[in-house]
């Protein structure tokens, strides 16, 4: 199968639906504030949201280049980086081992972010190419209010707090954040093969 094929075999059940990868979040948000302090995400942009690396290209925490939008980091500095190669775990891994170890072989880029009152991603693709060649998974951490707000498309998504999400991406969406208290969220980038695609549709959420 090619990569346009695997996707389709993704998207075949639907835009938005649930893994058979739930936890408890407990207390992780309110310990990573904490612990850590919390790097803009693009920092290009004047949006008050913040993030830390969970998978990154070295083990590193700076955030550089993967905390970026790797489109500007390109047109910055001629360097292309692809999602596949933020692979080497940071030292905030163990606190999401319940939800990504099943996923290790294919983890991408995956950072938690934290979206703060009024933060927000606007309406966007998160491709645009005839190849794709990584999909996307989402993890709320934090409980999903009536005041936030996930778009796919012209649908307002809902989620339970600790449960990944497949969502394709590639349709238009954006994330706002109109509640007083921030909303976490993980965001993570799996690198699209046979292998990975199969994995997923196997612990589909009935």
């Amino acid at each position: 199968m090619n990569k346009s094929e695997l996707y389709n075999a993704l998207i075949r059940y639907g835009t938005c639906y649930p893994l058979n990868l739930k936890y408890e979040t407990k207390n992780i948000c309110d310990t990573l504030d904490e612990k850590y302090k919390w790097i803009r995400y693009n920092p290009r942009k004047n949006i008050d949201r913040d993030a830390l690396s969970i998978t990154s290209l070295d083990g590193g925490m700076t955030g550089i280049p993967d905390l970026d939008s790797l489109l500007e980091w390109y047109k910055k500095t001629g360097d292309f980086i692809s999602e596949d190669r933020f692979n080497v775990k940071t030292e905030i891994y163990s606190y999401f081992k319940d939800w990504l170890d099943p996923l290790e072989k294919y983890l991408g880029r995956t950072h938690i972010i934290r979206l703060n009152t009024g933060g927000f991603f606007p309406s966007h693709r998160d491709c645009r190419n005839v190849d794709i060649d990584s999909f996307r998974l989402f993890l709320p951490m934090s409980y999903y209010s009536p005041n936030n707000f996930f778009m796919l498309e012209d649908k307002k998504l809902e989620f339970d707090a600790g449960q990944i999400f497949f969502i394709d991406t590639c349709k238009t969406h954006a994330v706002f954040n109109s509640s007083d208290i921030p909303w976490h969220f993980v965001v993570i980038n799996v690198a699209l093969s046979k292998e990975s695609v199969d994995k997923i549709l196997s612990m589909m959420y009935a």
